[in-house]
């Protein structure tokens, strides 16, 4: 996932140098607040959410192809179930795809394991303002909801397709009054955050599942790629602190 998540991560990084900046300006002008992100921000928004979409797919290949031998029972039923290639399950990495996959190869449904906490903005709830507030959880079926919006996000803005927008989902979309796609800073955040939850909760889900014994591993690659932000005050944060060799509090 470090490898995967690489290239969202650094177009966020540009994101959050960028949105600096103005600040900054702003200030030496004698202004308060952030200030209205340009509108090169929308599409370096969704540039996030979309690579974010494709390390969903690779990161859930791997994991599926890594526990595949240590599962004797994990043999597809027919020659069509392919964890990868370009027939893979998970091209389209929906929660419903992501579910059969897990299924189909281990009965393994992952989604009572998800578990995401999000930033969403006053105006998401219904509140009219677009500044940031704290954290709000999505469990099992809502979690489901939250990663369908943004695998659709990705499939609106990779494909221009007009025909199926995606939901407004509190924390990872909006939709203008005109329909259009509506990608914020806080929304390419916390899809870097939830592949990271993801990735621990289902990992940990499925090492139970296969009753793996052992313990995972806090690397200092995960230190050096910002993982600890990313999983901060979060329940796989939580786990990680808790139950993994060499993790920080998180």
């Amino acid at each position: 996932m470090i490898d995967y998540l690489s290239d969202a991560q650094h177009i966020h990084d540009v994101i959050q140098e960028r949105l600096q900046q103005t600040t900054a300006g702003r200030r030496a002008q004698g202004k308060t607040g952030g200030g209205q992100p340009g509108k090169q921000h929308s599409s370096l928004n969704r540039a996030v959410v979309v690579a974010a979409v494709g390390a969903l797919e690779a990161f859930n290949e791997d994991l599926a192809l890594t526990a595949q031998p240590l599962d004797p029972q994990a043999t597809p039923p027919a020659s069509w179930y392919q964890i990868d290639g370009k027939n893979g399950m998970v091209q389209t990495p929906s929660p419903y795809n992501l579910r059969k996959l897990y299924w189909t190869f281990f009965r393994y449904d992952p989604t009572s394991d998800w578990d995401w906490a999000v930033e969403v903005a006053p105006s998401e709830l219904g509140q009219g303002s677009t500044w940031r507030v704290g954290a709000t959880t999505y469990q099992g079926p809502d979690a489901s909801s939250f990663l369908d919006a943004m695998v659709k996000v990705r499939h609106g803005f990779a494909h221009q397709d007009k025909a199926q927008k995606p939901p407004a989902y509190a924390g990872i979309v909006t939709l203008t009054p005109t329909g259009r796609i509506a990608i914020h800073s806080h929304h390419a955040t916390n899809a870097l955050s939830v592949l990271l939850q993801f990735a621990v909760l289902t990992t940990s889900g499925l090492a139970d599942r296969l009753s793996i014994t052992g313990q995972f591993r806090w690397s200092t690659k995960m230190a050096a790629a910002n993982w600890e932000r990313l999983l901060k005050n979060t329940p796989a944060g939580a786990l990680t602190a808790k139950s993994w060799k060499n993790a920080p509090q998180l």
